[in-house]
């Protein structure tokens, strides 16, 4: 699919090496090449900001005479692989590893311009369709994409239909011949996948879930030749919304890791200087005694997987998971994949979510029955910035004791664990990210409970009993009486009664 139809001079070599060649490219050269958009790269994600951005950063950089426009990393797949074979014979197809956004936002620009080929010189219009022709981006079932493509086409047509003629002349001109770019032609995917992930990590990366998505599907293309397998794999992550995948590890498994370790979570939250907890056991790593149980897990559930595919599938037994755990070390690769795909379901069954509200549920993602009539209580507070530290702090709570010991009575343990995490709210006006902190890591100096890291104690219990029999903190009835509905609620068990 075109990217026309879903909206409507030589290079210099400057750098030469056996992984790679680097030399800088005009747009109009960069425009000509056949480049592909592969199945694995997530969707076009650019908004009108970010294209009204580059608009603007072109016609200011105009009156110096040249504009860099940053860095593409291009990879030329197997000559074997259909999948990718040029539209024109005997001219190659090189894979867009990172630059996408911005190769599809300038074939935006050259549609919105043709437009107005009427008004431009010969010589820049005439190319320009041809151009378009060179330019595909793969289908998704979601459609993020074509949103995405139509909306900014939309607002450069705009733009470009209010310029005067030799405004648009000047800026055809300057764009095409004058705006390069940077092009890292590297040789081989797995390469193309390290440098994606180094320049990611030195300049201004997207998501850290960005960069660790890059890192495991590097590990999974050495461990696993089958490209089906890769691209399912991919297909599943780019279902789910960035947004979600990034909250899942920002909000949930991070956080996790700090409290339960006893340290803090930073006040500039998950970032790419963290990315390194999530990358962890290449397979066939045996060299360290850490790492054999965690393989051992995974060998003995591919065999059973592969031994009985067919019972499986029909349901005649059980499916067999690996038993994912939150602290335990990250299998690198294929399993990583997998690793999200269970803590998004978790997440989801659990009511963990970016806005806890009732209209942000994902379709056909609705939490647990057991666990709906507290989400529903605590889903009622003001969305104050207190209170979402406070409702993070116990769906990590709630994550924590389920990643322990599954969905065992999982309705008296967020119960318990509301109650714990909330006592912040009961004790003190105003609650900061500091305040979660030491209420997560100590317990709370000013309830009467022993100082204890709650998170520590589930990840030693060995039974639920442990964490349902811990003590309710005691709520005053002044205390009581200025909290919400909801919380009142939830502490009237802890004033009517004696501590449990």
């Amino acid at each position: 699919m075109s990217i026309q139809q879903t909206v409507m001079s030589p290079t210099a070599p400057t750098q030469n090496s056996d992984q790679f060649d680097a030399y800088i490219s005009s747009v109009a050269d960069l425009l000509q090449e056949d480049l592909c958009i592969p199945a694995y790269q997530r969707p076009y994600t650019w908004s009108v900001k970010n294209v009204r951005q580059l608009v603007s950063d072109m016609q200011h950089f105009r009156a110096a005479g040249h504009y860099r426009l940053g860095t593409f990393i291009l990879n030329d797949p197997e000559s074997s692989d259909s999948d990718n074979q040029s539209p024109r014979r005997g001219q190659r197809v090189l894979n867009i590893v990172d630059g996408q956004q911005r190769y599809l936002t300038f074939g935006l620009i050259i549609l919105a311009l043709s437009t107005r080929s009427e008004d431009l010189d010969q010589a820049l219009s005439k190319p320009l369709l041809d151009r378009m022709e060179n330019i595909t981006i793969p289908r998704r079932r979601d459609g993020k994409s074509e949103i995405n493509l139509r909306t900014n086409y939309d607002h450069l047509l705009h733009v470009v239909r209010a310029w005067s003629t030799q405004e648009l002349s000047d800026f055809t001109e300057f764009f095409l011949k004058e705006c390069s770019v940077v092009i890292m032609e590297v040789k081989d995917l797995d390469s193309a996948f390290q440098l994606f992930d180094s320049q990611n990590t030195r300049g201004k990366a997207l998501y850290p879930t960005d960069l660790l998505k890059a890192h495991h599907l590097r590990e999974f293309s050495q461990t696993s030749k089958s490209r089906e397998a890769i691209l399912e794999t991919v297909q599943k992550w780019d279902a789910l919304e960035p947004e979600e995948i990034e909250h899942l590890f920002a909000a949930v498994l991070f956080p996790i890791k700090r409290w339960t370790s006893n340290q803090p979570v930073p006040d500039t939250g998950f970032t790419v200087e963290h990315v390194n907890l999530f990358k962890g056991i290449r397979q066939g790593n045996t060299q360290y005694r850490w790492a054999h149980m965690s393989l051992m897990a995974k060998a003995t559930v591919d065999q059973y997987r592969t031994t009985n595919t067919t019972l499986r599938q029909y349901g005649v037994i059980e499916e067999f998971e690996f038993p994912f755990q939150i602290l335990e070390p990250v299998l690198d690769g294929e399993m990583f994949f997998r690793m999200v795909n269970h803590y998004i379901a978790e997440a989801r069954k659990a009511g963990i979510r970016r806005a806890p509200t009732r209209d942000s549920v994902p379709k056909g993602s609705e939490p647990a029955e057991e666990l709906q009539t507290i989400l529903a209580n605590l889903d009622e507070l003001p969305q104050g910035i207190g209170n979402r530290y406070i409702r993070e702090l116990f769906d990590c709570l709630l994550m924590a004791y389920l990643d322990r010991f599954g969905w065992h009575d999982a309705q008296h343990a967020a119960d318990k664990l509301a109650k714990h995490a909330y006592l912040l709210r009961v004790k003190l006006q105003r609650v900061s990210m500091k305040s979660v902190n030491n209420h997560a890591r100590f317990g709370h100096n000013r309830a009467d409970l022993v100082d204890e890291n709650l998170f520590a104690k589930v990840a030693r219990a060995a039974s639920p009993d442990d964490i349902l029999t811990v003590r309710d903190a005691k709520v005053t009835t002044e205390e009581l009486a200025k909290l919400p509905e909801p919380l009142q609620e939830l502490y009237a068990s802890a004033i009517e009664g004696p501590p449990q």
